[in-house]
């Protein structure tokens, strides 16, 4: 069983080409554009990170989003619940409706233990984690949207990046 969702997936995906707090804000056509993610896709996505606190969208001119804390204090644990919830960890590894501690399934003890190591790592992996293992498109989208990398590993805009559009 993979917890995490696609969507996730994407998020990191997203987030990776973000910059950090009082950065300079990208645009979601830009994010959608280097990562494939359907611009109507993200933006909805934006929106639910942005109504759980992991980034700021701003609209019109000079408009875009960015980072709301630290990527080092951006966990995946964070991402995921802000994505998928919680509910998932309830869950009976094998799907039955009255697995729990008192009448637990084969797989109930080895899914407690294993669901503790899950979260266990995903506490301790950031955003600033992620993005020094990014993939090879990172680089260039950083390049072709003005973009440097600095000691952090994260990027920082060049001001003439931005354009006019809107986030929605």
């Amino acid at each position: 069983m993979l917890p995490l969702s696609q969507t996730t997936g994407y998020a990191v995906r997203a987030l990776q080409c973000l910059q950090e707090p009082g950065g300079h804000p990208v645009l979601v056509e830009e994010v959608a554009e280097y990562t494939g993610i359907p611009r109507s896709y993200l933006s909805k996505l934006i929106h639910k990170l942005a109504k759980k606190g992991l980034v700021v969208a701003r609209r019109g001119h000079h408009g875009g989003v960015v980072l709301a804390r630290p990527s080092t204090e951006i966990t995946l644990e964070d991402l995921s619940d802000a994505i998928d919830g919680v509910a998932w960890r309830k869950r009976c590894l094998m799907g039955l409706l009255g697995c729990g501690g008192a009448a637990p399934c084969v797989l109930h003890e080895f899914w407690q233990e294993t669901l503790e190591q899950i979260l266990a790592r995903l506490r301790s992996v950031t955003l600033a984690d992620l993005v020094e293992n990014h993939d090879p498109g990172v680089d260039r989208f950083r390049a072709n949207h003005g973009l440097a990398e600095p000691a952090s590993g994260l990027p920082s805009a060049h001001p003439s990046s931005l354009v006019e559009a809107s986030i929605h």
